[in-house]
């Protein structure tokens, strides 16, 4: 009975929609379906239905058909996030216990697959009252700058900052030469990610508001958006965080500070699984020597940081050994952003 019911959850075919959340304080939900039985899980958090080929699925030169056919997910194998009976930012929306002093997320997974990939990211503040709002988008300036920077390769993820309009970006980037088959997802507060999804499979999405503004500079709450996703042939999978962090820049305390990069690492503790790739990107409103900045420092690898508004663009990865960032400038042509682009390339 139970190999049945395991047929029948492979065969389920996966949930649509257009991408968007809606709402709320904390969101996430799986985009293909995950069996309750998983069984005896191998070192690919998953296993083979019995009868089955011997092909593996988590190796490159499995195809997408197999992977689909053969390999059931195992639910249970997120990273977790173990507490230290401390709080951060107590009596307040934004409160959060404190992980133990020596946890962290530095540790590169050990892949199942042989292959070896390149996984190329952008981080991108777009400045959209002025660049778009204010200019018309300066003659595609930000498209220009992605399609030239993504050469023949592509990105694999993008993170957009101050992003009224994901379709237009990608549009613009398009018109600009921008090759391959890319879907937006809108992350809410002005977020969105892009991702190659003839690379890469949508395995779940989610968001959550990790943090507020103080109110000497206040806009509103600040998010969390991630996606977590399978390359289609090699089964290796990559946690993805894009983040816009509270104001005043580099400011502490309350729902501003140190209890913002926590609740980050609980919301990529709580989605992320073991064998994934964490990439966390944005514009996080804080400098190398913020309360927050020095918190997600001794959690995770910082691999890159911009230059302007003081150094608060930033890349952490739990594979930053392996990774290179490159500063892409503000833009194409006379106007771009306020901000640079960050793109990382990590071999995983």
């Amino acid at each position: 009975r139970v190999l049945t019911r395991l047929r029948l959850l492979v065969a389920r075919p996966p949930a649509t929609g257009d991408g968007g959340l809606i709402g709320g304080e904390a969101e996430g939900r799986a985009v293909t379906g995950e069996a309750k039985d998983c069984g005896d899980c191998g070192p690919c958090h998953g296993r083979r239905l019995r009868g089955a080929a011997s092909a593996s699925p988590c190796r490159s030169n499995a195809s997408m058909a197999q992977a689909r056919s053969l390999f059931v997910p195992c639910p249970s194998d997120v990273i977790g996030f173990p507490t230290s009976g401390k709080r951060k930012a107590a009596g307040q929306w934004c409160a959060v216990d404190v992980p133990l002093e020596s946890w962290n997320l530095k540790q590169c997974p050990v892949s199942c697959s042989e292959a070896r990939i390149d996984v190329k990211s952008l981080s991108y503040n777009l400045y959209w009252w002025n660049l778009f709002d204010l200019r018309g988008g300066a003659g595609r300036s930000a498209g220009r700058l992605i399609a030239q920077a993504a050469g023949a390769e592509g990105f694999d993820f993008m993170g957009f900052q101050e992003c009224d309009d994901r379709r237009r970006v990608l549009q613009d980037a398009r018109d600009e030469g921008l090759q391959g088959d890319y879907e937006a997802i809108d992350g809410g507060r002005a977020l969105a990610i892009i991702y190659l999804r003839s690379r890469w499979e949508l395995l779940a999405q989610g968001g959550e508001d990790v943090g507020e503004d103080a109110p000497s500079q206040y806009y509103g709450r600040r998010r969390a958006h991630w996606v977590r996703a399978r390359h289609w042939q090699t089964g290796k999978t990559v946690f993805f965080m894009n983040h816009h962090g509270p104001l005043p820049v580099s400011s502490n305390g309350g729902c501003t500070g140190s209890a913002t990069a926590i609740n980050i690492l609980r919301v990529i503790a709580s989605h992320a699984h073991t064998r994934d790739t964490v990439i966390l990107v944005g514009d996080f409103n804080a400098d190398a020597e913020s309360s927050r900045i020095r918190e997600l420092d001794r959690r995770l690898t910082r691999v890159f940081s911009g230059r302007e508004m003081g150094g608060v663009d930033h890349i952490y990865s739990n594979c930053g050994h392996v990774g290179v960032g490159r500063n892409l400038g503000k833009g194409v042509g006379e106007f771009g952003s306020d901000h640079d682009a960050l793109a990382l390339t990590l071999a995983i």
